[in-house]
């Protein structure tokens, strides 16, 4: 009896590293064009957290800013967070960042920031849509976004993206409420 379990033990654990193994976050540079403006999508990285920052300073508000340290935290598994940017004339413009759960079917939108430019939002969406494209590709049903009160126009552009209001709930470390947004990549 116990080596038929040890065998039902072996085979599950092998389903389970196939039923894994071609999800990744792994995440493919390329070229794109907004607008008719040339940008290079590529993925963040340890050695790109003081243009994050930089990017922090200008286009947050001074209480909301990360430091490095936050970064590198939040960045440090590689399998569970992924940052990624555009970039043009080689400098960042803006960059987006989530964590996925154990199972990598739900994502959480950790950051997203854009310095001001003439093409903000439409760097924003492409920057949240190429994200949702990573969750569909890995297999992700949802990705979820925390907006605080009081960020009225945030909350409205993950809205006409198509997020839907989730929750309401208390932040304690805050102490204000957050609305939690979810976008259905797939309804599996």
């Amino acid at each position: 009896m116990a080596h038929t379990l040890k065998n039902i033990k072996e085979r599950l654990a092998n389903k389970i590293k196939v039923i894994f193994q071609d999800k990744s976050l792994d995440f493919d540079n390329k070229d794109i064009v907004i607008n008719g403006v040339d940008y290079f999508l590529c993925r963040n990285v340890i050695s790109t957290i003081p243009e994050m920052v930089a990017v922090e300073q200008r286009s947050q508000s001074e209480e909301d800013i990360w430091n490095y340290n936050t970064f590198q935290l939040c960045m440090r598994d590689q399998k569970k967070a992924l940052y990624f940017g555009l970039r043009q004339d080689d400098q960042l413009i803006g960059f987006i960042g989530c964590r996925v759960n154990a199972s990598m079917t739900r994502m959480r939108i950790m950051r997203l920031s854009v310095l001001p430019y003439p093409d903000r939002e439409k760097v924003a969406v492409t920057l949240v849509n190429t994200l949702f494209d990573k969750a569909a590709e890995t297999g992700v049903r949802s990705v979820f976004v925390q907006v605080r009160t009081g960020q009225e126009r945030l909350g409205e552009f993950y809205r006409n993206i198509g997020f839907k209001k989730a929750e309401t709930a208390k932040n304690s470390e805050l102490n204000n409420e957050v609305i939690e947004y979810q976008f259905l990549v797939s309804e599996k």
